[in-house]
């Protein structure tokens, strides 16, 4: 059976191209994971003077709770992030340029490489620094002392990642995070990668079927920006879950005063995650947005004789009516609640 294409969709024989210099725009969240590493290194505190007598005595049982929640957002961010990894594994598995499927595992590797290296100090180096330090290490570890873990009994036990330490909530705490720093770096990758492809420019024989191709675009756009939301959601309550961890058990003189740093805290992170995705789904965005409008004007112009081309109805026709705006409109709607919810100062008891 021979299978004709009638114009009103992209060819589906041919492989998926884009150019490789497309995936300079991994180059964009690479500055501003390096800027937020810099604030990090220069302008935060190195480890706030917080001592450990806040705390409240007496609720060791506490501890546990804090422990559920953090295993819990743990738990779904890692199988999220493992899944987001299996989508972009299809898709490279999908007929593809060559060229094109070497830029986006490179492209992949790198993102993965530049998130993971931390985690793979730490695991080389078990006395280095915890991400709670300048949230005031001695409350968090005055905490997690409190808490007991199944099977450490001495230190030079071993659990799932190693021996168990002197303080056994600590170890695993420590190494569940350079876990999940790895799959977090899987999904950041996966998800860039992802984008990038959304620019798919493979050769087209009418305009019909460019402007087919360039819908089909926009509309894995839309959706590997909501993947990115999901992402960010997953990663925030994950963040966050670690963030409060010891709120519940600071005395209650204290308890708001604390709650402002931890606040603070969650509202940095959130930024800092809104902008990762913003990096690299605007740029996208404008390159669709700018074909679009080439293409839109090229094919208005062979339909009309006259000096105003209507092409917003042929965009509109065509499933290509969204414009920068929009675009923005929804990169901003992604983010927007995230940095809302902690600027607004909702309360973290509500957790």
């Amino acid at each position: 059976m021979i299978m004709v294409n009638d114009g009103t969709s992209p060819p589906e024989v041919s492989a998926r191209q884009v150019h490789p210099r497309y995936f300079a725009i991994v180059l964009v969240p690479a500055v501003v994971y390096a800027m937020h590493s810099a604030i990090g290194d220069h302008l935060m505190p190195a480890d706030l003077d917080v001592s450990s007598d806040i705390l409240e005595t007496g609720r060791s049982w506490l501890e546990a709770a804090g422990r559920y929640r953090f295993l819990a957002t743990t738990w779904f961010f890692t199988a999220f992030s493992l899944l987001i990894g299996v989508m972009l594994l299809r898709t490279l598995l999908r007929p593809m340029a060559w060229p094109t499927r070497v830029a986006a595992a490179l492209t992949f590797l790198f993102i993965l490489s530049l998130t993971a290296m931390p985690a793979l100090r730490d695991f080389a180096d078990a006395s280095g620094g915890q991400v709670y330090d300048r949230l005031g290490s001695d409350v968090y570890e005055g905490v997690m002392a409190q808490g007991t873990l199944r099977g450490c009994t001495t230190p030079q036990d071993v659990w799932l990642l190693g021996p168990c330490g002197d303080t056994p909530v600590i170890t695993m705490f420590s190494g569940i995070v350079d876990v999940v720093s790895i799959f977090a770096g899987l999904a950041l990758g996966a998800m860039i990668v992802g984008m990038i492809l959304c620019l798919d420019n493979r050769p087209c024989e009418t305009i019909e079927e460019e402007a087919a191709l360039l819908a089909d675009n926009l509309k894995q756009m839309r959706q590997q920006l909501y993947m990115s939301g999901l992402v960010l959601t997953f990663g925030m309550l994950y963040a966050t879950s670690w963030i409060y961890w010891p709120l519940h058990h600071v005395v209650d003189a204290e308890r708001d005063a604390y709650g402002a740093l931890l606040l603070s805290a969650a509202l940095y992170t959130g930024t800092f995650f809104s902008l990762l995705i913003l990096s690299f789904y605007l740029p996208v965005a404008l390159i669709l947005d700018s074909r679009v409008k080439a293409l839109a004007d090229t094919a208005t112009r062979g339909l009309s004789t006259g000096p105003i081309h209507d092409t917003s109805s042929w965009r509109e026709e065509r499933g290509l009516k969204e414009g920068a705006g929009d675009y923005l409109r929804a990169g901003l709607a992604l983010t927007s609640p995230i940095l809302a919810a902690f600027a607004g100062g909702i309360s973290p008891l509500s957790f």
